[in-house]
């Protein structure tokens, strides 16, 4: 039976339960009037020349620490948990095929050139995605600069993942020694509470970098406070989805229906249902600011943009938005 003390909370239960039903529902709404699919397919497109530059510079990094092989062997094993081993083996072909020649000569400046634009050019098409979902635009006056910065920015998310991966490197080893101690005291039990402790901090690394996204990547100003509710509902929906999207490429034929494209097309098929979710929680965070955060606002280099609607037959779609409003008049 509810007491005086508690009979406020039981009250604003269903309060609280129909405010998440609608922010779900207008979340769901604004992901399919935001064509978030024809981005997905974007952003996997530009992932497979991305990819190999991204691990290249990673293994590169923290190898110094690591070693280069104890580097390649962790990320082949979080691609074989996501892709499947063959995936795994294949990205990890292509890795050591591009940085096969360590001669400097012009072409390998050309190359190393070209890979850091490839590298880049998947944080650029993620921050364009991100700016259509959230209405802002950079001026056209600014663009050079806006370029510079895109790049600038677009290779500090690298470093941000590679020192992500850094520490998740020192934290597994460690865990593993913490595991092989408590082991004798605890048994079984000490490779549970590893795993559990692995499973947090995991959710843990995904939600500070989707964090980053959405606090750096849009040309647009949003407080931390509104940006933590959406990383964390993001990294929520990601582990939930990268478990389902692997149970269904690990039940699936694409790899062998394509042939020698299939290890290509399943990492193009991960990237764009990781890149729903992506979208969904971007999109998720919008709708959150405008019913219970902050608002978002475009930064000082930007313009909000607005999307209206027109009737057909009462205007040509030719017309400049100058004709538009003298018509009107």
């Amino acid at each position: 039976m509810p007491t005086q003390s508690n009979r406020p909370v039981i009250r604003l239960l269903p309060r609280i339960g129909k405010g998440s039903w609608v922010l779900l529902r207008d979340t769901w709404y604004e992901f399919l009037d935001d064509n978030a699919f024809d981005k997905g397919a974007a952003l996997a497109y530009y992932t497979i020349f991305a990819l190999p530059p991204i691990l290249i510079i990673i293994i590169n990094t923290i190898g110094w620490v690591f070693g280069e092989d104890a580097v390649s062997g962790e990320i082949y094993f979080q691609i074989k948990g996501l892709i499947g081993s063959e995936g795994a083996l294949e990205v990890q072909r292509m890795v050591e095929n591009i940085s096969k020649s360590n001669e400097l000569t012009f072409s390998t400046v050309v190359g190393l050139v070209t890979l850091m634009l490839s590298a880049t050019g998947m944080f650029i098409s993620m921050q364009s995605s991100l700016n259509v979902i959230w209405g802002v635009k950079p001026k056209p006056k600014r663009e050079y600069l806006k370029l510079v910065k895109d790049r600038l920015l677009s290779f500090a998310m690298i470093l941000s993942i590679t020192f992500l991966l850094l520490v998740s490197l020192v934290v597994h080893a460690l865990l593993a020694k913490i595991g092989d101690y408590l082991f004798r005291f605890l048994g079984e039990t000490a490779a549970i509470l590893i795993q559990m402790f692995n499973t947090m901090f995991s959710l843990a690394v995904v939600t500070f970098l989707f964090a980053a996204i959405f606090k750096f990547l849009p040309d647009a100003k949003i407080r931390w406070r509104d940006v933590w509710v959406g990383s964390i509902v993001t990294a929520l929906l990601f582990g939930l989805g990268k478990y389902l999207i692997g149970l269904y490429l690990g039940n699936s034929s694409i790899a062998s229906v394509y042939g020698a494209a299939g290890t290509v097309i399943v990492i193009l098929v991960w990237v764009f249902y990781s890149s729903q979710i992506l979208f969904f929680g971007s999109i998720f965070t919008l709708i959150y600011c405008r019913k219970f955060g902050s608002n978002i606002y475009p930064l000082p280099y930007a313009v909000r943009v607005i999307r209206q609607e027109v009737e057909a037959g009462k205007t040509a779609v030719n017309k400049e938005p100058e004709q538009l409003e003298k018509r009107q008049q």
